[in-house]
C-alpha cells in the first residue's frame, strides 16, 4: 500500500512527512510524492494512487473509522460494514455519525474514487455505497453520496437535503460506483457515476464547488431501530490526475 502527497518541498517537510491517504495543492509547478513506511520519494510524472483490494483480512492503517453502531471489517476477500437491526445507524446531516463508514482524505487535485459494491441487504430504508464530504465523521451538510437503495437503484443524495439523481431502474449487483472531481480546490466539479461491467460508466449528475476532505465507504439506515444493513466492496482506489472521463 502507499500514501500520496502533492506539494512543494517546502510544504512537504513543513507537514513532518507524509499524512495516511492524503494529497494536497494540485498544480503542475508542484511535485508528487509516494510514501512508504520508510519515507517519501519523489515521482517524475504519471498518475499516483491509491489501492486497497481487502485480499489481506487486515485494514490499511491509513482507513479512519466511524463505526459508532455496527461493524467494519475486512475478511480477506471484501469488506464488510454492518449493522444489527437492534442497532441505529444512520448518517445523515451534520452531527449524525453512527453508521459504520471508512474513508480516507482527499485532495484538492483532480481525483477518481471507485469501489466496487459486490453485495448489499436491501432492507427498508437501507443504503450502501461510497461518499466523499468535508467532514466524513460527521456527514456534512455539503457531503453526497453514491449508493446503492433498498430499491436497487443507484442514487446521489445531498447529506440533510436528500435524493437528487437517480438510475430510474433496478441494477444488479455487482455494480461499479465512481467519484470523479475536475479542477481545483473549492472550484471544482463532481461528478457521479456508476457502470454495470467496470468499464462503461454512466453519469448520474455533477456537483459543482464541493469542498473535499473525505472519501470513503458506508452502510447506513435511517430506522430506529434497525433495520439490518450490510454492505461487501471488493475492492477501493483512488488516481490522482486520472485524464477524461
Amino acid at each position: 500500500m502507499i500514501r500520496i502527497l502533492r506539494g512543494t518541498e517546502a510544504q512537504r517537510i513543513a507537514l513532518g512527512g507524509l499524512q495516511p491517504g492524503r494529497a494536497m495543492l494540485c498544480t503542475d509547478s508542484l511535485k508528487t510524492y509516494i510514501g512508504t513506511a520508510s519515507g517519501d520519494i519523489e515521482t517524475t510524472g504519471g498518475s499516483s494512487g491509491f489501492l486497497d483490494n481487502f485480499n489481506d483480512g487486515a485494514r490499511y492503517w491509513a482507513w479512519n473509522d466511524a463505526p459508532k453502531n455496527g461493524s467494519i471489517t475486512e475478511t480477506g476477500t471484501y469488506l464488510e460494514l454492518k449493522g444489527t437491526a437492534a442497532q441505529d445507524c444512520n448518517w445523515w446531516g451534520a452531527g449524525v455519525d453512527d453508521a459504520p463508514v471508512a474513508f480516507i482524505g482527499t485532495h484538492t487535485c483532480p481525483m477518481e474514487a471507485i469501489t466496487k459494491l459486490i453485495f448489499h441487504t436491501t432492507n427498508p430504508n437501507s443504503q450502501s455505497g461510497m461518499y466523499i464530504s468535508n467532514a466524513p465523521l460527521l456527514g456534512g451538510n455539503s457531503g453526497y453520496l453514491v449508493a446503492r437503495d433498498e430499491a436497487q437503484h443507484i442514487i446521489v443524495s445531498q447529506l440533510g437535503v436528500g435524493n437528487i439523481a437517480d438510475s430510474g431502474g433496478v441494477i444488479a449487483l455487482p455494480v461499479w460506483l465512481r467519484i470523479r472531481t475536475r479542477g481545483e480546490g473549492n472550484g471544482n466539479i463532481t461528478d457521479f457515476h456508476y457502470s454495470i461491467d467496470g468499464i462503461t460508466y454512466i453519469s448520474l449528475i455533477s456537483v459543482n464547488n464541493l469542498p473535499h476532505r473525505g472519501v470513503g465507504l458506508f452502510s447506513k439506515n435511517w430506522s430506529t431501530p434497525g433495520p439490518e444493513i450490510i454492505g461487501r466492496f471488493d475492492f477501493f482506489s483512488i488516481t490522482l490526475d486520472p485524464g477524461p472521463s
